[in-house]
């Protein structure tokens, strides 16, 4: 085809398409509003401290693998450290309870608070994973539907995937302050428990059987190793170049329009930016009758983030978490894992405090400054750490200015009612020659689901031209 492929975002999911796309002979050009790539993936420096800016861990493994191999990308090339000491949660009565990769240590570890609930611990996380196995193959698929569960091997899983993760919880007989551990993901989410997908308890799991990751370089490394190989495939990506538009005429894409005046044709539109925003906000002609259910969507907030610079480190936990009703901080330390990154004792860490979406438009950004104060003045964290400089604040209105963010959000959260729905479709059912990739199109915002979801987008792209 003479006309390029238009990508609009240089996210994960974004490059992951434009890999595939160029590898299988498009003309693939990336619009990125940032002048660099990996979205929420992506990093920052400062005072020569790498940061991470979103995720702070990889914990799908495998998926990410199985995009990289469709990629024909070697896994090796991605520098991993396996995280052996991975998160700890102070609960609000002084409890405590820590999750280390190793199973048997963890429960044990449960043991002496809780004797014999070790044991119950051991078998949630083995019945859990093994029907995260059963499912699995079902992530590879573009959009899955109830005869894809009607196979042997996950027919018995239905009434599991109908219940939300408290009720899971609720059936394993634990402690709740090992149910408050294993649920802290949803307090990322800024999700009740009561309404967070069951799959949720796949975590434990995860990092148990699978192992969680820390990338050399930080997270933004997989985003740099895409962005290679997208440039050496051949794809054009421009930066600081932002669409505005996409164009339609006679219910079928015809073009983009952006912020730099530039008018470009195109039969295909691939969007990696928000999948409700894509339709909302982007979507030329697009009915409110059908723009009212994703308006109508909630959304994740990406709470707010202070970047330190810290003398001294909190060991051995990567991640630690102080749960105060429904506050959550998190206290995220790379130098544990990398202690290269040491700039004559200090070392770089994040302190993150997720917000529900309602919450933080009510707060407004000098409460949420307010909020990051206490955050500082509140020493649970500052165990085995001298001293402290603040290098930088993010709000919630400044993630949504310097990501160019729906409505200041993430995504939209994952309620186990929004999963039985059915996540944003990777092909358009609205509109010919237009689709989506990101964690809109997939079950959560990890950086595995968003590389699963350019792979998908852009198989389904390949699959329309082909039958055309």
């Amino acid at each position: 085809m003479n006309q390029p492929v238009i990508i609009i975002g240089a996210g994960v999911g974004g490059l992951c398409a434009a890999i595939r796309l160029a590898g299988l002979g498009y003309n693939v050009r990336v619009l990125e509003a940032r002048n660099r790539a990996g979205g929420l993936a992506s990093g920052l420096d400062l005072e020569g401290f790498p940061f991470d800016s979103g995720p702070y861990i990889l914990l799908d493994k495998p998926g990410l693998d199985w995009a990289f191999g469709q990629l024909q990308i070697d896994p090796g090339e991605l520098s991993l450290h396996l995280i052996e000491h991975i998160y700890h949660v102070l609960h609000e009565n002084g409890s405590q309870s820590a999750f280390e990769r190793d199973l048997a240590v963890t429960a044990g570890d449960f043991d002496k608070y809780y004797p014999g609930k070790g044991e119950l611990y051991k078998n949630f996380v083995n019945r859990t994973f093994r029907v995260h196995q059963d499912l699995k193959p079902l992530t590879f698929r573009t959009h899955p539907s109830a005869t894809d569960m009607m196979n042997p091997g996950r027919i018995g899983h239905i009434p599991f995937m109908f219940r939300s993760l408290g009720s899971v919880l609720d059936r394993s007989g634990m402690p709740e302050t090992i149910q408050e551990g294993i649920s802290i993901w949803t307090h990322i989410a800024g999700q009740p428990v009561s309404v967070a997908p069951s799959p949720m308890a796949f975590v434990p799991g995860l990092f148990h059987h699978v192992g969680s990751y820390y990338p050399q370089g930080g997270m933004r490394a997989i985003a740099e190793l895409l962005t290679r190989k997208a440039l050496a495939a051949g794809v054009q990506i421009d930066f600081g170049t932002k669409v505005t538009l996409i164009r339609v005429g006679n219910n079928r894409v015809s073009g983009v329009e952006t912020d730099l005046g530039e008018q470009i044709s195109t039969s295909h539109v691939l969007s990696n930016s928000a999948g409700i925003g894509t339709y909302t906000e982007l979507l030329e002609g697009f009915p409110y009758s059908k723009k009212a259910s994703f308006l109508n969507l909630p959304l994740q907030s990406p709470g707010v983030c202070i970047y330190l610079a810290v003398k001294g480190r909190n060991p051995p936990y990567y991640i630690r978490f102080k749960l105060k009703g429904k506050t959550c901080v998190a206290f995220v330390q790379p130098g544990l894992m990398d202690p290269g990154l040491e700039r004559e004792g200090w070392f770089p860490a994040r302190m993150i405090a997720p917000l529900d979406h309602e919450s933080a438009s009510a707060m407004g950004a000098g409460d949420q400054d307010k909020l990051m104060d206490a955050m500082l003045g509140d020493s649970w964290w500052q165990a085995g750490i001298s001293a402290y400089r603040v290098l930088h604040r993010r709000t919630t209105y400044a993630w949504g200015q310097e990501f160019n963010l729906y409505r200041d959000s993430m995504n939209p959260v994952m309620t186990s009612r929004f999963m039985l729905k059915g996540r944003i479709a990777h092909r358009s059912p609205f509109v010919k020659g237009l689709y989506l990739a990101g964690s809109s199109t997939h079950p959560g915002q990890w950086v595995s689901f968003c590389a699963i979801s350019g792979v998908l987008a852009a198989d389904c792209l390949h699959k329309d031209m082909h039958h055309a």
